[in-house]
């Protein structure tokens, strides 16, 4: 990595000795492997950029990170590594000192860019994750782009070292022309101390934030579970059941609403212990259904109950027998009305349908007198109002609650994606940097091949990323189908 300078040549002197013989015609297969991880990085970033520019479904906050990193990336693929391999071949370096300087500086600048890209996208997500209403009216596109800025001008910050370190220190040591290497390569103190700034502190925060990450979404889902478990949740209708048909239709007339039967009150208010529901979980043979083609439909549900007190005139009390069923003189007229909520989702979109049924129900062992209409119109139309008022603070608490469920599920893919992300960053640069720490103790510890090798692993972090968006976003996935135009 570029910290304390990935140049493979020009990292330690330590190295010095074996890196003429490097340079051989057997380097030809190695060369033409690189080249192609350098080719693939270039195309695969640009194909990133192009993606997130064409499709608007891909111009959200949280992508912005993901330019960053791209763009870094491209850098890396475009600059840093075809110079790294041309600096391979080489038996000395022969571009003159300010082509060298510029390397470095791509070579710090891009690395460290691409590091805090990641560590400014694992803030995003921790943030969108514990405290997702809050921090929604905070994300916007100008707080996202100031972010991004202040993480480039950070990494830009290496330019001073790189080309001013002789004007702070009148110790440095004589350069050597024919080496590409920075200033203080051989200052210990200070690199160890950058490698800390850099790496080794930005991902224990990361590895600390991607735990709270996990942990919240986890405690998310299960709070969701147990809220789900703890509502009246899903009415199920089965209209062409038997069974339901045999419990709700009497032989007679079938009555073109659903008649639901409730627990009857004795005359000290009490509940008959004959008509209790044992189940609180109503199936019932229609919901405002005529007669014709019956269908299962499932539907989330709740209740809500409204008592309302009507007096009968005693010679409004007959007998009917349109359901085989007998009318006594009710004291009490008890209206369940339920209102039920369908979701219907339709791709990145998600729509809220919003459905009313209203079951007209009676006491038990009762049938509805149409004699008692024209009295029981005028109790419906005055609470109407109190129905509406609780009914719209409950599609308002469901809604939230559904809108919360959406957002956690985008932040779980998101997190998913950052997972993946991190062990790639971690797995790609945590050899390099543990080597950088054994050779910066041990002069004698240093091995040109195995420096290379830790070197373009950590290079090789620049190829993955844009492998893995598609993997992990069903966005990106198909963004980069259409440009390819691959065919699912």
């Amino acid at each position: 990595m570029s910290l304390p300078n990935t140049s493979s040549a020009s990292e330690d002197k330590m190295c010095e000795g074996n890196r003429t013989a490097m340079a051989s015609p057997q380097l030809l297969p190695l060369v033409v492997v690189l080249s192609s991880i350098s080719l693939v990085t270039v195309g695969l970033n640009l194909l990133v950029l192009y993606a997130v520019r064409s499709e608007r479904k891909l111009h959200t906050v949280g992508n912005l990170y993901i330019v960053s990193l791209s763009v870094a990336d491209l850098i890396v693929g475009a600059v840093v590594m075809p110079m790294n391999i041309l600096y391979l071949i080489m038996t000395k370096w022969s571009l003159g000192r300010p082509l060298c300087l510029f390397w470095l500086s791509m070579d710090y600048v891009a690395s460290t860019a691409s590091i805090f890209s990641v560590f400014i996208l694992c803030i995003d997500r921790y943030r969108s994750v514990q405290q997702p209403l809050r921090y929604l009216r905070y994300r916007t596109k100008t707080r996202a782009s100031a972010t991004i800025l202040g993480a480039w001008f950070l990494s830009f910050l290496w330019v001073i070292p790189i080309l001013g370190w002789h004007h702070f220190t009148p110790l440095a040591p004589e350069l050597r022309e024919d080496k590409c290497e920075t200033d203080f390569y051989n200052v210990t103190w200070f690199k160890i101390m950058t490698a800390i700034i850099n790496f080794y502190l930005p991902t224990l925060l990361m590895l600390w934030f991607y735990v709270k990450i996990y942990k919240a979404v986890r405690r998310h889902c299960q709070h969701r579970q147990l809220t789900n478990g703890s509502l009246p949740t899903f009415l199920e209708i089965k209209l062409r059941s038997e069974d339901a048909k045999e419990g709700a239709k009497k032989p007679g007339k079938e009555s073109p609403w659903g008649v639901q039967k409730r627990p009857s009150r004795d005359p000290t208010g009490g509940l008959d212990q004959k008509s209790t529901s044992e189940d609180p979980k109503v199936t019932s043979p229609t919901v405002f259904s005529q007669e014709g083609e019956r269908e299962t439909v499932t539907r989330p549900c709740f209740r809500l109950d409204v008592m309302q007190t009507q007096p009968v005139p005693e010679g409004d009390a007959r007998g009917s027998k349109a359901n085989d069923q007998t009318l006594s003189q009710p004291k009490m007229d008890e209206q369940s009305l339920s209102t039920c909520r369908r979701i219907s989702e339709t791709s990145e979109d998600q729509t809220l349908v919003d459905r009313q049924s209203f079951s007209r129900t009676t006491d038990s062992d009762t049938s509805i007198e149409p004699g008692l209409g024209k009295v029981k119109a005028r109790s419906r139309s005055n609470s109407g109002l109190d129905y509406i008022k609780v009914t719209w603070k409950r599609l308002r608490s469901h809604s939230r609650q559904y809108v919360s469920g959406l957002h956690l599920n985008r932040e779980r893919k998101a997190a998913k994606q950052l997972g993946c992300i991190m062990a790639a960053f971690i797995l790609c640069w945590i050899p390099y940097f543990i080597f950088f720490m054994v050779i910066a103790f041990c002069n004698s510890c240093c091995s040109e091949p195995v420096h290379m090798f830790t070197i373009w692993l950590g290079y090789i972090n620049s190829t993955l990323n844009p492998l893995i968006y598609p993997l992990c976003n069903e966005n990106f996935k198909k963004t980069f189908k259409k440009i390819l135009h691959i065919r699912s």
